[in-house]
């Protein structure tokens, strides 16, 4: 049964990419009910073997996020004190001359659907914890997730550099100037990529620099040892090529900048561990990031050129900041409804945005503005636990430890990019997350977990 609930899962963090980044209702309700159904098979196996036992989670991590999702049914009741609810029911009352049921979400539906996107990637999470406990499984899911951003990238790039316009079902029109493989905004691409290249650098690690069991090796000279890295790396070190490649030509700052935040934050995780690896490390450190370089040296000219005009967007994002947080002031601790920003912005807007905002681009200020305070800083602290989690099995692990490094560059990134953008809130980025959280969590926990 686990095998058959692994293979889904593979299937679904391969195919989550594909249709838009599963941005649709139809592809993430797809989604969200085969992620239901492989929970159903997961506890199916639990009840009937119980003896086989399940990998313990910190109060710290579920109690929160629990406490989240029963706030967000608290915020679609109509028993809730009248003073609770959102000001549009009062006003369309007044308005229609009737008696309407209030809540304090300004969109019920609205918030059901956000909180049974949440319920999913939690329960992706919980998959991947259970079942990647197995090391050979957890390698196995981070060299898929590896493939899977090569295949998707070199799509990407074989549209880009063939000046394509891929009419297919899941394409609308041109790529316009920008790699942004099956996503509709490149910089969403670019955070899946980030993800996808983060678990090639600790595959690519794990297979260049860890140490092998003397007993099983013959003496060689250093000539060997040069030829034998070069066999081994050439594959992998061409597969970051085209990778980085199509992350730089994205063209999003913002994306590129959360992936050299991630990639120092693994780097330092693996210096930290210097000590316990062999003396390849250094040149699987160095080819890495000559391979980056490389890709920077070559794609980067037009994100460069877009780096120098940052400041020409800043006003529209700053305004949005400044009305959103103005929201958040008027209810603080309520929230205007979980998955209702596009709406409940509006009451806010003024003459100073000039174009359509249904996101905030800064998913910390959304989350606050539909949750209010409380509910979004016990959602930040579940996630804020899972990083301390990897950060832990980063210092106790003797082996497997790249696993909670990558865990870390992983939050680091998607952390970094929630600040400019909303990359997270997207299906197939946010199932591709809490996949990586599941084997870096459970490899982070000691075996009687």
């Amino acid at each position: 049964m686990n095998r058959i609930i692994f293979i889904l899962l593979i299937a679904l963090l391969v195919l989550a990419p594909l249709p838009l980044g599963s941005n649709r209702e139809w592809s993430w309700t797809l989604c969200a009910f085969a992620t239901a159904v492989m929970a159903i098979l997961w506890s199916i196996r639990a009840l009937a073997r119980p003896a086989q036992g399940s990998v313990s989670l910190p109060a710290t991590v579920y109690v929160p996020f629990l406490l989240v999702c029963a706030w967000v049914m608290v915020q679609v009741s109509h028993y809730v004190p009248a003073d609770w609810h959102h000001p549009v029911w009062r006003m369309a009352g007044e308005a229609l001359d009737m008696k309407l049921s209030g809540s304090i979400s300004l969109a019920r539906e609205d918030t059901l659907v956000a909180l049974l996107r949440l319920l999913s990637y939690g329960l992706v999470f919980f998959l991947s914890l259970q079942l990647c406990a197995d090391r050979k499984r957890a390698a196995l899911v981070f060299k898929v997730i590896a493939l899977a951003g090569l295949a998707y990238a070199l799509f990407g790039l074989a549209v880009y550099w063939g000046d394509l316009e891929p009419r297919l079902w899941f394409r609308n029109g041109p790529a316009g100037g920008t790699v942004r493989g099956p996503f509709v905004n490149r910089n969403h691409f670019a955070t899946y990529l980030g993800l996808c290249v983060l678990c090639a650098l600790a595959g690519t690690y794990r297979g260049l620099a860890l140490r092998r069991n003397p007993a099983y090796s013959l003496p060689t000279g250093w000539r060997d040892e040069i030829e034998h890295f070069i066999v081994r790396a050439w594959k992998p070190l061409a597969a970051l090529l085209l990778m980085v490649s199509a992350l730089i030509l994205t063209h999003s700052r913002a994306g590129f900048g959360a992936f050299v935040v991630a990639a120092l934050v693994l780097t330092l995780a693996v210096t930290y561990r210097q000590k316990f690896a062999g003396p390849r490390s250094l040149a699987a450190i160095v080819a890495a990031f000559a391979v980056t370089i490389t890709a920077f040296v070559l794609t980067s000219e037009i994100l460069l050129q877009r780096m120098d005009n940052l400041g020409l967007d800043a006003p529209q994002r700053l305004n949005a900041y400044a009305l959103a947080s103005q929201g958040i002031d008027d209810n603080p601790w309520l929230g205007f409804g979980y998955g209702t920003f596009a709406d409940s912005f509006r009451l806010y807007r003024d003459g100073s945005l000039t174009s359509h905002v249904d996101r905030a681009h800064n998913t910390y200020l959304e989350n606050v503005f539909e949750l209010g305070w409380p509910a979004a800083m016990l959602l930040f602290l579940a996630i804020t636990r899972l990083a301390v989690m990897c950060l832990g099995g980063l210092r106790r692990r003797g082996r497997d430890w790249i696993y909670p490094a990558t865990g870390l560059a992983a939050t680091a990134l998607v952390a970094t990019h929630s600040l400019f953008d909303f990359s997270l809130q997207i299906p197939a980025n946010a199932i591709t997350y809490a996949v990586i959280m599941g084997v870096a969590c459970a490899q982070s926990l000691p075996s009687r977990q």
